[in-house]
């Protein structure tokens, strides 16, 4: 695990307690979805940062390719987000080879909403199981709110995080790809918190 942004502001015991913090809840992640997938998975490209996010050069190569996009924000002690970021196509891929066979339909719109809603259901899984780690490492208390889902052509990806670093105010943020190891999946999962995140970080360490 590496980070992207110059952290600074972090003494050697912070990052510490943030890379265990964040691999426990990375962990948990892959552990998750290999269980509701049915495949295994690796947790590749694992950085975190103080800081906005910043462009994710890989996304702008995808060009108009759809990319399926979901939001899940989060409020309490600590203000931010998760998302999800998977290509059109491998959600298809998923829902091929992983869909359980009572939620395939033959009817096009029908077997669209079941793909959708799917990933969705795994996504919040994920991130319900990330935002509880950090709840309980943190001693904070979190609340998830209801799945966001947009679908949009990659190259617009960067500028959309561009926008929801100013509204979420982003003080750190953590990226990471879930990667399938037979399954040729790799969605990105990403995080984005507040200021209160570095200021609780702080106050469970013995440096400030």
């Amino acid at each position: 695990m590496s980070a992207t942004h110059p952290n600074n502001r972090l003494t050697e015991e912070q990052k510490e307690l943030i890379s265990e913090l964040i691999g426990n809840a990375i962990k948990k992640a892959v552990q998750s979805m290999e269980q509701m997938l049915k495949i295994r998975v690796n947790a590749s490209h694992i950085t975190y940062g103080v800081g906005p996010l910043t462009p994710i050069p890989e996304l702008d190569l995808l060009g108009r390719f759809k990319a399926h996009l979901v939001k899940l924000v989060f409020s309490g002690d600590i203000r931010g987000a998760f998302y999800f970021v998977i290509l059109d196509h491998e959600v298809d891929l998923i829902n091929t080879v992983c869909l359980p066979p009572e939620f395939k339909s033959d009817k096009r719109t029908e077997t669209k909403l079941m793909k959708h809603g799917f990933m969705s259901e795994i996504e919040n899984v994920i991130a319900a199981l990330s935002m509880k780690e950090i709840s309980e490492y943190l001693g904070v208390q979190l609340e998830l709110r209801v799945p966001q889902i947009q679908i949009m052509s990659g190259n617009l990806i960067n500028e959309f995080f561009e926008k929801e670093n100013k509204v979420h105010k982003t003080a750190f943020h953590v990226k990471s790809v879930l990667e399938g190891v037979a399954v040729n999946v790799a969605p990105f999962f990403i995080w984005i918190l507040d200021d209160n995140f570095l200021r609780i970080l702080k106050l469970n360490t013995s440096e400030t």
